[in-house]
């Protein structure tokens, strides 16, 4: 990567502060040194998680197959772009496992540690005793927590009582893939979210995002959104209306979503080879 100018450095900074998305590529290119391999589902993406940001939508599933950047656009970069627009923005993360919820929760702390950050957000500095991963704040009261599904959450809450945004809760990949068939565990994460996790936002604007691969029809985001793909939005498990924004990896016409990554030939070799678990993932 050819070294960017003074001029060219202060005109990205200003672009990434009013676009995730440029955020998430520009940052990717300072801190690897090569371009972000795009794909149009990356911009879509982003885009579902601006209207959260603008107060748009308040509660979100997102179903992308694995490995095609949902933990780093919708957790660690979402993040981080967040705080830095909102600096005493408060976030609650959550994935299946604990190490994952604290390495992602680490990775968008390092993300707000790093030069190019503070270039693009100076104003955003964390306090001194923030060096948990699964605990970490500003100087300005935002900050992340982080767990795994079905662990305390006591004492902590997302989002701000007040109008406009003030943080979220952000659930990725909420169950693990080879304990999903069992009703008893799945039921567990239910239950976890229905009677723990829910009541951890300060106020009734605090969005709450879960973004994950399908892994079973009463999977969380399956109970969430109470209907079949394709049919209207109703009320689901939660009493509450969910939009869905779904990314399927082989389109109906049989168009790759990121080729780059798995060609039709690839995705249809799966599909025949493991047609239960290509139809969720």
């Amino acid at each position: 990567m050819a070294e960017l100018t003074a001029e060219q450095k202060v005109v990205a900074a200003e672009l990434a502060r009013e676009d995730f998305y440029f955020f998430s590529r520009y940052t990717f290119l300072r801190k690897k040194g090569f371009p972000w391999m795009r794909a149009k589902h990356h911009a879509q993406l982003c885009e579902a998680l601006n209207r959260v940001y603008r107060g748009e939508c308040k509660r979100l599933v997102i179903n992308l197959p694995p490995r095609y950047s949902k933990t780093e656009l919708a957790v660690v970069n979402w993040i981080a772009w967040c705080l830095g627009k909102v600096p005493d923005s408060e976030f609650i993360h959550i994935s299946y496992a604990a190490p994952l919820a604290l390495n992602n929760s680490a990775n968008a702390r390092e993300l707000v540690q790093h030069e190019v950050y503070g270039e693009i957000f100076p104003e955003v500095e964390l306090r001194k005793d923030s060096s948990a991963k699964g605990d970490w704040r500003t100087t300005k009261g935002g900050g992340v927590y982080a767990t795994g599904a079905g662990g305390t959450v006591t004492g902590f809450g997302a989002g701000k009582a007040r109008p406009g945004f003030g943080g979220a809760i952000i659930i990725d990949d909420p169950h693990k893939p080879d304990e999903a068939g069992s009703d008893k565990v799945r039921g567990g994460v239910l239950d976890w979210f229905n009677n723990t996790l829910q009541s951890r936002v300060n106020s009734a604007d605090t969005p709450i995002i879960v973004i994950m691969q399908r892994l079973h029809e009463g999977d969380l985001a399956g109970w969430l959104l109470g209907r079949k793909p394709g049919e209207p939005p109703c009320a689901g498990g939660n009493g509450e209306v969910w939009e869905h924004v779904c990314f399927e990896a082989l389109s109906e016409d049989g168009e790759a979503l990121w080729p780059e990554k798995h060609s039709v030939v690839d995705l249809l070799r799966m599909q025949e080879a493991m047609p239960y678990v290509f139809a969720g993932q």
